[in-house]
């Protein structure tokens, strides 16, 4: 749990620097933190379920519920504050 807010708190420190900055390559490193990091929890080998008992079950799902909340929200402000306000759009220059 603690990763997960640390690696939060870096996402939206972040989202929120590019947003008042106005720099949008904050956003974007948040996006592809975004992106690499969903990358990682969904193809992530997960241990054998049949092994699992109910209560672990269910708290991996939720734990993997958090990390791929926290990952969409850096994509997503990557998509807002780095892609579609970047007045050069994809040039980034």
């Amino acid at each position: 749990m603690r990763n997960l807010l640390i690696m939060y708190s870096i996402i939206l420190a972040l989202g929120i620097g590019s947003m008042l900055s106005g720099v949008h390559y904050l956003a974007n490193v948040a996006g592809f933190i975004g992106a690499i990091g969903l990358m990682l929890v969904f193809f992530k080998d997960r241990p054998d379920e049949s092994a699992m008992t109910e209560e672990e079950r269910t708290q991996s799902k939720k734990m993997r519920r958090y990390w791929y909340i926290v990952f969409i929200t850096g994509i997503v402000f990557s998509l807002i504050f780095g892609s579609l306000w970047n007045s050069h759009m994809g040039r980034m220059v």
